[in-house]
């Protein structure tokens, strides 16, 4: 009979997360990642929760010359019709500044243009132009943090996962991965596959989780999902209780993720 033995432990380094509350967590890469390939599952109520979006959208979104313009931005001579084609075709722009500035780009005429994103986020219009065109990496600190917010929120409202109130809608997840449980000394006592279904969790997942989770998959803070469904094993989830808190050395925590399934009700 063959052995059946879970998928070897992950040994890239860890990525750093801010959960709920400030709480800075390290999670697994693997976990990260597995995330990320679940937004690719159309049914899997994550396709929509991103910021970016497939190169035939951005063709769709800015045309041609907003293309082009994106590759003037980044120094690069201006792409024939049948370039464009051919990137539309392939799914994918092969210069990665380009494709940086023609999603800021399709991002800042989702949410109105230059006038309404100067206003959203208290800046003037010549700053947002800078951003959009990359002569500025980052905006101020504080614009940054408004602008990721109004993105999270415009991305949320046309996934569908907010009401027409603006209230979010509760998340409703099952998550298949490897895990392990720590325990202060007694790190990783426990690891194999499971399939939890937060459906079942004591507590569901509230209006602020289901927010935070929202926003986090819409900002494609992979890290910070992993975090908040780490937190909610750990503290509501009935097969885990006897804790309550969750750390680095505490809790319920991902060594990878194969899947994420969430449905918004």
């Amino acid at each position: 009979m063959a052995l059946h033995l879970p998928t070897p432990r992950t040994t890239k380094p860890p990525q750093q997360a801010v959960g709920l509350d400030g709480l800075k967590v390290n999670v697994a890469d693997a976990a990260t990642s597995g995330v990320e390939k679940s937004k690719q599952v159309k049914s899997g109520g994550l396709a929509a929760l991103t910021s970016k979006v497939s190169i035939k959208q951005l063709r769709t979104e800015l045309g041609n010359d907003g293309l082009r313009q994106a590759a003037i931005d980044a120094g690069r001579t201006p792409p024939s019709d049948r370039t464009l084609r051919r990137w539309a075709q392939q799914g994918r722009i092969p210069h990665p500044d380009i494709l940086e500035r023609a999603q800021r780009r399709a991002a800042i005429e989702r949410l109105g243009g230059i006038d309404a994103v100067a206003q959203k986020i208290g800046r003037s219009r010549s700053a947002v132009s800078r951003y959009r065109s990359g002569d500025t990496n980052e905006l101020r600190a504080d614009a940054s943090k408004k602008l990721k917010t109004v993105k999270a929120q415009d991305i949320m409202k046309r996934a569908g996962v907010l009401r027409p109130d603006g209230t979010p809608k509760r998340a409703v997840i099952r998550v298949k991965g490897g895990v392990m449980v720590r325990n202060g000394a007694d790190v990783g006592y426990d690891y194999r596959v499971r399939t939890l279904d937060f459906a079942n969790s004591d507590t569901p997942f509230s209006s602020e989780e289901s927010r935070e989770l929202a926003a986090a998959l819409a900002n494609d803070d992979h890290a910070r999902v992993v975090a908040l469904l780490e937190r909610h094993a750990t503290l509501d989830y009935p097969e885990n209780k006897g804790f309550d808190r969750y750390s680095d050395q505490f809790g319920f925590h991902f060594d990878h993720i194969d899947s994420v399934h969430i449905d918004w009700i």
